[in-house]
């Protein structure tokens, strides 16, 4: 029989399929239904700060001649803040009452600011992990990309500063040098990265010539992208590499743990195909463990990854060179 064990965040973990960030951990019977489908760990739904805030300057504008006064302003505010921080607090101490499996609480910050206190109050819940979440569209030209990514070192500085919990940092792929940002939040002693985010995207509607919502959720390529960087850097990271967007698949999962991930996050897939799919992921995991000779996952665990293979600049690659020889390219 194959051990699936494995450690994410300094958590022991039955298995490594995590159930990411979304709908399917929005709410404590979706939870069970996870961890009956045979999952490791689940991530909840994020509280999204940006959300908060919108909403709690929708009321106060809304009520603008009856909140005149500064402070009555921010007493409102402040009220419909802790009114969804005290939500998702429930969410978590019904989770971790409920589940045998680690809860690991998400935050969508923007910046540095009360998020934080936030997070230690998770902890006090029950949470056994914080995954911070952070993506900024970079389309003020008067920003360079160095000050982005400095902004995004700083938010997780301080969020390492202040959460005392394992901390994962869960990032979209759209930076100047991905390398440089990831020994970054190395060197702030993060328990772990999640590569990568995916967020919303808008797309355009010909027919009525209007915005419309893009694609929900990832398709089973998208994994691709993840994979390379999980190869290029699970051996030179102390923090832990979880595989996101795309795992759709046993056959993904592989790969990742090939590449060197010690988790992967899954979403899209029980979203469309229900949650039989963990069953099916694990099978085939399990089934090729046992094809290949391995009794545990750390027995081939990052065999894979750049620093393990012959040829490690394979992993560089950017351009088809002979792959598209002869093809007519």
């Amino acid at each position: 029989m194959q051990d699936l064990h494995t450690t994410y965040l300094g958590l022991k973990l039955k298995n490594p399929i995590i159930v990411g960030s979304g709908p399917l951990t929005a709410n404590l019977d979706n939870l069970k239904r996870c961890e009956d489908s045979g999952v490791g760990a689940v991530v909840l739904k994020s509280i999204f700060e940006e959300q908060i805030e919108k909403e709690a300057e929708s009321v106060v504008d809304e009520n603008e001649e009856y909140l005149t006064h500064s402070d009555a302003a921010a007493f409102v505010r402040g009220n419909i803040t802790e009114q969804a921080v005290d939500t998702y607090l429930t969410l978590v101490s019904n989770a971790k009452k409920s589940l045998s499996i680690p809860v690991i609480a998400s935050i969508n910050c923007k910046s540095a600011g009360r998020w934080t206190e936030y997070a230690n109050r998770f902890a006090k819940a029950g949470a056994d992990a914080i995954e911070i979440n952070h993506y900024v569209v970079a389309a003020d030209r008067n920003i360079d990309g160095l000050t982005v990514e400095k902004e995004f070192v700083n938010l997780v500085h301080n969020a390492r500063k202040s959460i005392k919990l394992p901390l994962a940092v869960k990032m979209g792929m759209f930076y100047s040098s991905m390398s440089n940002l990831l020994y970054a939040f190395d060197k702030e002693k993060v328990d772990g990265v999640v590569l990568f985010n995916r967020f919303f995207q808008n797309d355009i509607d010909i027919t009525k010539q209007t915005l419309k919502q893009g694609p929900v959720l990832s398709s089973p390529n998208d994994y691709l992208v993840s994979l390379r960087w999980v190869a290029l850097m699970s051996a030179e990271l102390k923090c832990d590499l979880c595989a996101s967007y795309g795992i759709w698949n046993g056959e993904t999962v592989v790969k990742q743990l090939l590449a060197g991930a010690k988790a992967c996050a899954v979403c899209s897939v029980l979203m469309k195909d229900g949650m039989d799919a963990v069953g099916k992921m694990l099978s085939y995991l399990s089934a090729w463990m046992e094809k290949n000779g391995y009794a545990k996952i750390a027995d081939f665990n990052g065999k894979l990854a750049q620093e393990n293979i012959k040829d490690p600049d394979l992993w560089e690659r950017s351009q088809y060179m002979k792959a598209l020889q002869g093809k007519g390219v």
